[in-house]
């Protein structure tokens, strides 16, 4: 979506005009609040990148998934901006990476420069924009974050911008807290908008069953009339015009970041943003949480509630519904029965079934008890439930090594739904950190990873037309953690794109001539290897 811009007294863009946004600061993702903005390139690469602010690179990180090439720069105002999935790097600071990169002998590798090696000046180019790392099409995304803490912000609120455009809410959702340890949806209502542009309100009452309430809304935000839908900004809840609930899309921590799956939830294609918080929450997103935003009725009287919307300009939408309660109830019993319970506020251990487990204080968002069911001995499979129960950081579970597997207990992977975790063996226990909970199942990998040239060398007429080679490692098991290539018994710098699998060796002026020996070595997270070899004449 095209935006009109004007650059602020700090910060500049660091894309050439007109702007597109595909993406928001705080757009819900999975596992994730999207943490700085994404900038469209035209589905282009190599479109000059430039610093937003003088200042020095203080970071570059270069990874085959994630943010790719990546280039942080800190500046005078005790700022970082961050320039990820990038293509390439500025020729100094190119000189610089590949420095450390021949010195490790790694494509993917993080390094701190002196504050005095790489200043770069407001507007200078430090790359060109790209695809690399975990970006699922080509684009910049630029994060400003602060300097001490690493809290990313949101960039709007440095970068100024034209938005006359108001965000709009499609549905109204309202939870049933009385049972403490699980919200559940109590009832959903599509937005009716009496007004196109002004006040917007329900003319009927919403009767409801539980005294204690969340109120939650599905909306979206535009920056152009028509342009690419973003998250809102901000929310403030009014019962009976008393604030109970706020949150402004800023200041989220990658350690919270995970508190996205807490505070939305998918029903029947609908995405409800939750205003009230969970025991454990971000108190810098969520703010005026009285009782934590729940909406607490202890009568049979008609309530008002208000929501107001808006964005980072003030663009504001304003909503009014009746509520009414039909009769009282506070209380309801956990759905969950079990003789182990976790307080979310402190930290949790327990050797029980044969299973070590070990959670961390403010890692549950919710108080809950726990289920656990352990058959690892005979089938290999694990249940630690509520699988609904959102984790903020790994905890930690262990086991015994069943009999069958001591022999190969190194090899261990614990699987549950995509994830893969690898074993750290301690004796003859198998632990693991995992990130979800729900049913898991232990099993061993011994596979070899895939390696193979992109196109066989004996269907080329000698390299003299070709000025790359490129080859498939793919690892099905625990998933690949090092490669190396060697020509002629000498490593050479080779780019990892995790997401299509592919090695590549673009060739350079040190790249020998004549008969030359390929040495590939692939090796995957337990262990397992590979050594593909091949002989070409260049």
């Amino acid at each position: 979506m095209k935006l009109f811009s004007q650059p602020s007294s700090n910060f500049a863009f660091p894309l050439d005009s007109p702007y597109y946004f595909t993406a928001n600061y705080g757009e819900l993702r999975p596992n994730h609040f999207h943490a700085g903005m994404d900038f469209a390139t035209g589905g282009q690469i190599n479109l000059p990148v430039y610093a937003a602010e003088e200042g020095y690179v203080s970071r570059v990180k270069i990874s085959s998934t994630g943010y790719g090439k990546c280039v942080y720069i800190t500046h005078p105002n005790n700022k970082v901006t961050v320039y990820a999935h990038l293509n390439s790097f500025a020729l100094k600071l190119d000189k610089a990476i590949k420095q450390v990169q021949y010195e490790q002998q790694s494509f993917e590798v993080e390094f701190f420069p002196n504050i005095n090696l790489l200043s770069v000046r407001k507007g200078e180019i430090i790359g060109m924009s790209g695809n690399t790392g975990g970006s699922t099409g080509p684009h910049l995304h630029f994060e400003i974050r602060d300097k001490v803490t690493e809290v990313p912000n949101n960039p709007l609120l440095f970068l100024k911008i034209r938005d006359h455009v108001k965000p709009n809410v499609s549905h109204f959702g309202f939870y049933n807290l009385t049972d403490t340890t699980r919200p559940k949806l109590l009832k959903s209502l599509p937005v009716k908008y009496l007004y196109e542009d002004s006040l917007e309100a329900m003319s009927e009452t919403v009767f409801l069953k539980s005294s204690i309430l969340g109120f939650a809304f599905s909306g979206i935000d535009r920056f152009t009339e028509g342009g690419s839908p973003n998250n809102i900004f901000s929310a403030k809840l009014y019962l009976d015009n008393r604030l109970i609930y706020g949150h402004q899309l800023n200041n989220i921590s990658f350690d919270d970041t995970r508190y996205i799956n807490e505070y939305t939830e998918n029903m029947s294609g609908v995405t409800y943003q939750k205003c009230f918080a969970s025991t454990v929450y971000p108190k810098e997103f969520q703010t005026n949480c009285i009782n934590r935003g729940r909406i607490i009725i202890k009568d049979l009287k008609f309530h008002i509630l208000k929501l107001i919307v808006a964005d980072e300009v003030g663009n504001e939408r304003k909503f009014w519904l009746k509520i009414k309660i039909n009769n009282l109830t506070f209380y309801e019993r956990p759905s969950i029965k079990s003789d182990m319970y976790v307080n979310c506020s402190k930290i949790f251990m327990v050797k029980k079934k044969g299973v070590f487990l070990k959670i961390s204080a403010n890692t549950l968002f919710y108080s809950t008890p726990l289920i656990l069911e352990n058959t690892i001995e005979s089938s290999g499979k694990l249940i630690i439930l509520p699988s609904e129960a959102q984790l903020r950081i790994p905890i930690t579970v262990g086991f015994k090594v069943p009999k069958k597997h001591i022999a190969q207990k190194k090899l261990l992977v614990l699987k549950n739904d995509k994830l893969t975790y690898v074993a750290t063996i301690k004796n003859d226990s198998a632990y693991f950190a995992v990130k979800q909970l729900g049913w898991f199942q232990l099993s061993t990998d011994d596979a070899n990873p895939i390696a193979r040239v992109v196109s066989p060398l004996y269907k080329t007429k000698g390299l003299s037309q070709i000025n790359a080679l490129s080859f498939n490692i793919v690892d099905r098991g625990s998933g690949i953690a090092k490669y190396k290539l060697f020509l002629n018994n000498k490593w050479v710098l080779a780019e990892y794109d995790a997401k299509n699998d592919l090695l590549t060796y673009s060739f350079d002026e040190d790249t020998p001539f004549g008969s030359i020996q390929i040495r590939l070595e692939v090796e995957d997270k337990v262990g397992n290897q590979t050594l593909l070899e091949e002989n070409f004449y260049r």
